[in-house]
């Protein structure tokens, strides 16, 4: 489930303004995404074939995650990112670049576009971003 989360944590932080600091999302183990980023509501789907639906805030997002990689839109912002498999993940959202590594107890550190990205990711699948 590390994969749904990460793919919704990066869409989320990625709508201008960069409120990284103040994201809480919580999946549970149907694949349903709920949380604040910043000011705004997250909800999102993630079936079992990696595919991602729902809204940040007023954008819709919808995606693919498969292979490393996940592709779609974002409100009108293409979604273009790779993940190596070592827990680098690289790519564009828009015009801004992602370069992210996650480690193996679930922190998330790195930039999308000019933006700062710390997170942690706990066992029950609850994302706080600091």
């Amino acid at each position: 489930m590390t994969r749904p989360i990460l793919a919704v944590l990066v869409l989320a932080i990625s709508i201008p303004p960069l409120y990284a600091q103040g994201t809480t999302l919580h999946t549970d183990r149907s694949g349903y995404t709920t949380g604040i980023d910043g000011n705004r509501t997250v909800n999102a789907y993630t079936d079992r074939y990696g595919n991602t639906t729902g809204w940040i805030g007023g954008k819709y997002i919808s995606t693919y995650s498969g292979y490393g990689g996940t592709t779609g839109t974002i409100g009108n912002k293409r979604i273009s990112t790779y993940g190596d498999g070592y827990g680098y993940t690289r790519g564009t959202i828009g015009r801004d670049q992602v370069n992210t590594y996650t480690d193996r107890s679930g922190f998330t550190t790195g930039t999308i576009g000019r933006g700062r990205v710390n997170c942690l990711t706990d066992r029950l699948r609850t994302t706080k971003c600091y």
